[in-house]
């Protein structure tokens, strides 16, 4: 019984290491979780003024409307959307939500000139795979 239990693993073993779609032994491009970074790209521009933050949204990812956030120490900062390609979603855990496709610009008063802002943000892939919270400090 122990030889054919072994005997049985092995063959199980080999039938997926030879599946070209085995996420563990052969992953193809489209499976690959790119970073962050890479699908949200991030910017910004200050001025005497203002401060603009813009997010560049590769293809086949989204941001979630309501978690893009601005903090300076433990206060929000009420921002202006400048532009934003904002699609109503229903999501599968936030139920209808809103979901920002391609870029998005958005702009606050900046006269005091401040530093220490926290930036946090959060987006998925329409393949399912959703990043934690990103967070960008600005100095």
């Amino acid at each position: 019984m122990k030889n054919t239990l072994f005997i049985l693993s092995i063959l199980s073993f080999y039938s997926f290491g030879n599946d070209q779609d085995f996420i563990f032994t052969n992953p193809s491009k489209d499976n690959q979780i790119k970073p962050a970074d890479e699908v949200f790209v991030f910017s910004y521009v200050k001025d005497e003024k203002k401060l603009n933050l813009n997010w560049e949204i590769k293809e086949n990812y989204y941001l979630y409307l309501d978690s893009v956030k601005v903090k300076k120490n433990e206060n929000y900062i009420d921002f202006k959307i400048i532009t934003a390609n904002i699609i109503e979603y229903s999501d599968e855990f936030f139920g209808k939500t809103k979901i920002i496709r391609n870029s998005l610009e958005i702009s606050f008063d900046d006269e005091q000139n401040s530093s220490d802002l926290r930036i946090m943000y959060q987006g998925c892939a329409d393949k399912g795979f959703c990043y934690p919270v990103q967070v960008k400090d600005l100095k």
